[in-house]
């Protein structure tokens, strides 16, 4: 889920220009909608509650540096609808690389058939309580330009706490979205914290608001059962002040 709403804070220290940004890269007045069904999974593997998110989220505009972007949440357990909210977020493109290495290394990298030619950097944040040190690959020819990402925060004593690790693993494949013929690529990330595995499996077009049209996070216990499942579906989208906000108060897109 956190991949598909903007989070909260300050910069995203991997995202190194606006025209790399799968938000800040498009016009203002840009638009997308999704669905996201979250559900909690008993030991016996049953459902045992579900709560539906419907989320338009549209950019309100953007610079070399920053982005703002505005997000309408409607959330239903069950048939009843028990909030609605709408909130305005600022976030930072960190273009100047706090925290970034020069490049470590030129190096290529394989992603199905592609072979890709990558920037390897280092990604340094530190705070109380611990480091937090990524590995980042980024590519200068493709959407998503972050082809691999690892992760790993140690604490003050030297454990590691938490691994992050983000791939994409297919490039170019074709799907139709909303009717349409596109150009996707599938991203694959595993981050493992306290036994607990949370694994999400996304496709991301470059050319819809935000990139991600479709998403499936699962979280395993230390048991490797399954205990929730969250899936994002795209619902309609829009590019520019020229796109209508299709379908927000659409009941329909609540049968999807």
């Amino acid at each position: 889920m956190m991949a598909s709403f903007p989070t909260k804070g300050t910069s995203q220290e991997w995202l190194r220009s606006q025209d790399r940004h799968a938000w800040a890269r498009f016009q203002p007045e840009s638009w997308k909608s999704v669905r996201v069904s979250h559900s909690l999974i008993d030991a016996a593997g049953k459902v045992t509650s579900e709560v539906v998110t419907l989320t338009t989220t549209e950019l309100v505009e953007a610079s070399r540096n920053q982005f703002t972007l505005s997000v309408e949440y409607s959330v239903k357990i069950g048939e009843q609808q028990v909030n609605q909210s709408k909130e305005r977020m600022k976030r930072e493109i960190n273009s100047k690389g706090t925290g970034f290495s020069e490049i470590v290394e030129n190096t290529t990298i394989k992603v199905g058939d592609y072979e890709m030619p990558v920037e390897v950097f280092t990604v340094q944040y530190s705070t109380k309580r611990g480091k937090r040190l990524s590995k980042v690959f980024i590519s200068k020819e493709t959407m998503p330009s972050v082809l691999r990402r690892e992760t790993t925060f140690t604490n003050k004593k030297g454990e590691v706490e938490y691994k992050t690790t983000s791939n994409v693993v297919e490039y170019g494949l074709t799907k139709e979205i909303l009717g349409k013929q596109m150009q996707v690529s599938r991203v694959v990330t595993l981050h493992e914290q306290n036994g607990t595995k949370i694994r999400t499996d996304e496709l991301f077009c470059s050319d819809v608001p935000g990139g991600i049209i479709a998403q499936e996070t699962t979280q395993t216990d230390a048991d490797d059962v399954l205990t929730s499942k969250t899936i994002v579906s795209l619902l309609d989208y829009g590019i520019g002040s020229s796109a209508t906000i299709r379908g927000k108060e659409d009941d329909k897109s609540n049968d999807q």
